[in-house]
This record gives structure tokens, sequence and C-alpha cells, in this order.
């Protein structure tokens, strides 16, 4: 699932995103930088995990499916998904998980 930015208003310098029951107990939480030179390969695992875009667009793989993103959206990954980030600038993102 990815949540765009552009979706959710803004009220009172607030931007709440709809993640209503896909909340869990985090295992890590880590900023990532992802260029050409590193893009995020391709991968899958046992645990959910939600990406918050902080700067830059790139293009999210979910299952084999590219999505653009860009700064501001939320993309909250399910159980086995395989999923990666590549970009041809520089995205900085958050990672929980």
């Amino acid at each position: 699932m990815i949540i765009h930015c552009a979706t959710v208003p803004e009220t009172n310098g607030r931007r709440g995103y709809p993640i209503g029951g896909q909340q869990g107990l985090l295992q890590h939480l880590a900023v990532r930088v992802t260029t050409p030179a590193n893009p995020f390969r391709p991968h899958r695992h046992e645990r959910e995990e939600i990406w918050y875009i902080i700067e830059g667009a790139g293009l999210v793989s979910l299952d084999g499916v590219e999505h653009a993103v860009e700064a501001g959206d939320v993309i909250i990954l399910k159980p086995w998904v395989e999923h990666g980030l590549r970009t041809e600038g520089q995205v900085k993102w958050l990672c929980l998980g």
C-alpha cells in the first residue's frame, strides 16, 4: 500500500497518515539514503515495515511492479511482499519495521 502525501490533508501543521491497523511492535528504525550507486535492492522478509519518504523521488518496487513515490509519501509493506527502491537522484527515507 502506498499513501501519497498529496492525498492526505494537512490541518494546523499536522498531516495524519491513515495507518490504522498497521501498527505493531517495532524491531528497527532506520534513516536510509538511496542513490543510483546505492539502490535498495528488492528483497522480502517476514516482518511488516512502514517507509516514509523524507526527501527526493524514486520508484518503489512491490512484487515486481514499480510505483513513483516522492517526499511525504508513506509505503506500507506487508510480510513477504518483495520490495525495493531505486532512484535517478537521491532519496532519503525512514524505515520502521
